[in-house]
């Protein structure tokens, strides 16, 4: 190639390699597929084109240039199959069911769109004492799992991680641990595929003033989308836990971050937790949880 011409392809790669990426982040635990209502609780098969539908919708992302990824939480394999069906064939996810690191089970996984990313390295780590096989975590009501992935964009060949988990619903010191499990697991990737920027969704069963949230804020590696945004950038319902029944207390469980937080490598643009009652019928539990962001 004679170097003018060289010089010339640079010149053109160069503002697709530096622009920033439109990101939209979305976490949404789907309740899995109970067989038993409760409350106002509807079977999956009433649920699913609306949550379908919320998602599709969600996914569209703020403008066409931005790369959407959705982690889910309590998808059991035939909600995961369904939900990708219903997104199209464009769809792909990484993650695996917890209780045989398979299909049995809930899984924690995470949605994107294979023609706009290419994965680059995944993995999913149980967090407990022995995070590479199926097991459980000091005293916790179920094994749980915390999704990895590293990810570059196509077009402008843009890397990141993305991480996503729900901690347990029954042990306090399992949160705890769970979190220092997702950072060690976050921080080995980030040594092999790095400098990067990360972000972690989820299902925290932990308010803010929690165990697990306090643990990951003191660590001063990622910054809750909550606090990052302004009250001009949130929309939405405050808590994003309901419950099915009216007795139920609404609380903030459901959480994006972003980091490392020392780095600056985020704007954020929009937080909204969306409505989970449409048509009279619970999507879920939870609202889903959504953030605009750019990664420079």
């Amino acid at each position: 190639m004679r170097l003018d011409s060289f010089i010339l392809s640079l010149a053109l790669i160069a503002p697709i390699m530096s622009k920033e990426l439109n990101l939209r982040l979305v976490t949404f635990n789907i309740r899995y597929a109970n067989t038993i209502s409760l409350g106002n609780e509807r079977p999956w098969s009433t649920r699913a084109p609306l949550v379908i539908n919320q998602l599709s919708q969600t996914a569209g992302g703020p403008d066409s240039s931005a790369v959407t990824l959705i982690g889910l939480q309590e998808a059991l394999h035939a909600q995961l199959e369904d939900i990708k069906s219903g997104l199209g064939s464009a769809w792909a996810h990484i993650g695996v069911a917890r209780d045989d690191g398979k299909q049995s089970g809930e899984y924690s996984p995470i949605l994107y769109k294979s023609s706009v990313l290419t994965l680059l390295y995944n993995e999913t780590k149980w967090l407990s004492l022995t995070p590479d096989v199926p097991s459980f975590g000091w005293f916790a009501g179920s094994r749980r799992v915390v999704t990895i992935g590293v990810f570059e964009h196509i077009t402008s060949g843009k890397r990141f991680i993305a991480a996503n988990t729900h901690l347990d619903n029954v042990s306090g010191w399992a949160r705890s641990e769970g979190v220092r499990v997702i950072l060690e697991r976050i921080k080995a990737v980030q040594a092999a595929w790095g400098p990067l920027g990360v972000s972690l969704s989820g299902d925290f069963n932990s308010e803010p003033t929690g165990e697990a949230y306090q643990a990951l804020l003191a660590s001063g590696y990622l910054g809750e989308l909550y606090n990052l945004a302004t009250n001009a950038t949130r929309f939405g319902p405050y808590e994003t836990y309901t419950g099915f029944l009216s007795i139920e207390k609404a609380s903030r469980i459901d959480y994006l971050w972003v980091g490392p937080v020392t780095e600056n490598r985020w704007v954020m643009d929009r937080y909204e937790v969306l409505n989970n009652i449409q048509d009279n019928v619970y999507l879920s539990d939870h609202r889903a949880v959504f953030g605009d962001l750019r990664l420079a």
